[in-house]
């Protein structure tokens, strides 16, 4: 019995070779506790939900502050489902309106709502906060336009991956 339970207590090490296991835990940690900062320090604050914020945070970035339902879907790796559910919350709360697109008659065009707008007003100071916090005061500008460009090739490559199977 003891045998057994070595075993289980000590994992083989080799299961990952290389860095793969570095990079897996690095990667993990960076998704869980970056989220997680900015989930309680700014998101919670401001009275939102993360996936509420995220839209609000994508929308503001669109041009006209509006977005096809689908395209937010793509963007956040969400279901059509979850995105329904997302926008009826959203839309309830009186943070967005949907209305059909000009250019795809099945489609919807979401767009910030003037309570839409003040709500992203009242988390960007707070996600602002954080991130010069969490990021800028520990990383120069260079090391900030590394982490973008090395994140962006590894965001490509997993919709890539997402997209082919």
């Amino acid at each position: 019995m003891t045998e057994i339970i070595e075993k289980t207590a000590h994992p083989k090490t080799d299961l990952f070779p290389d860095d793969r296991l570095a990079t897996t835990d690095a990667l993990l940690d960076a998704n869980t506790l970056v989220g997680a900062a900015i989930e309680r320090l700014a998101v919670a604050p401001a009275g939102l939900d993360a996936a509420t914020a995220e839209l609000l945070v994508r929308l503001t970035q669109s041009p006209s502050c509006g977005i096809r339902g689908v395209d937010i879907g793509e963007q956040c790796q969400m279901t059509a489902t979850r995105v329904s559910r997302l926008l009826d919350r959203a839309e309830a709360e009186g943070l967005v309106r949907r209305t059909p697109d000009p250019a795809d008659r099945r489609a919807q065009h979401v767009v910030l709502t003037e309570e839409g707008h003040e709500a992203a007003e009242r988390l960007a100071p707070m996600m602002n906060d954080v991130l010069d916090e969490l990021v800028y005061e520990i990383l120069t500008a260079q090391e900030r336009a590394t982490l973008i460009k090395l994140l962006g090739k590894l965001t490509a490559r997993a919709r890539e991956m997402l997209n082919d199977h």
